[in-house]
Order: structure tokens, then sequence, then C-alpha cells
């Protein structure tokens, strides 16, 4: 079963992304921040990674381009979900190193399309 990292501060987005990506065929893993995000992905490797922007501490976008810099987690997939205005621009997703991005509020079939272009659900 693909499995779904789901990186927010806010603990109502991560329910509501788990639901969403559990009734489409996705095993999700749940991170309220990026250095709990960092302890999930040495322990549990997803195969993609949704994140959040603005959290506190290491902001999700300092997460991505860590990621992609590290021979070890660059080949997983990142979506950015995030009411970050800044990212409307797609030169910033691209320069932290993002597979994709997702604005919220976001729909739940939009929300699965993005990460199906990525790491499609298995049968």
């Amino acid at each position: 079963m693909v499995t779904v990292l789901i990186v927010d501060d806010e603990p109502g987005f991560r329910q509501i992304l788990s639901v969403i990506l559990q009734r489409a065929g996705y095993r999700t893993l749940q991170a309220s921040d990026s250095s709990s995000a960092l302890k999930v992905i040495e322990s549990q490797l997803p195969d993609l990674i949704i994140l959040d922007d603005m959290m506190p501490g290491m902001d999700g976008g300092d997460l991505c381009a860590l990621l992609k810099q590290d021979e070890r987690y660059r080949h997983i997939p990142v979506v950015m979900h995030t009411a970050n205005p800044k990212f409307k621009d797609p030169a910033i997703g691209e320069r932290i190193g993002a597979d994709g991005v997702l604005l919220k509020p976001s729909m739940p079939n939009d929300i699965v399309s993005a990460i199906a272009r990525f790491a499609p659900a298995e049968a």
C-alpha cells in the first residue's frame, strides 16, 4: 500500500487529509511539524509527502529543500499544500524542489488527483 506522510501543524487539516487519502486507497502517517516529520521519514520511509509551508520552527519550504538535497530522500515526491499566496508563483515551488503545489482550500478530488500524479494508489 502506498504511504503518504501528511505534515501540517493544524490537526484538523491532518485529519481531513488523512480521511480523504485513506478513502482513496492510501495509508497515511502524520506529523505536526518539520522535526516530527524528519523522525517519521527516518523510521517509516513514505512514498510521498504532502507538506504545509507555514508551520512553527522550520517551515515546510525549508524542509522540502532539505529533503531534496539529501540523497536518501530526494526521490520522495513532495506536494506542498499551503495557503501561502507566494506559492501561486510556480518558481517558488521549483526553487525548493517541490514536485507539486496544491493551494488551500482544496477540494477532495483535487487532493487525490495531485497525489495520484506522483504516487498512484494501489488497486
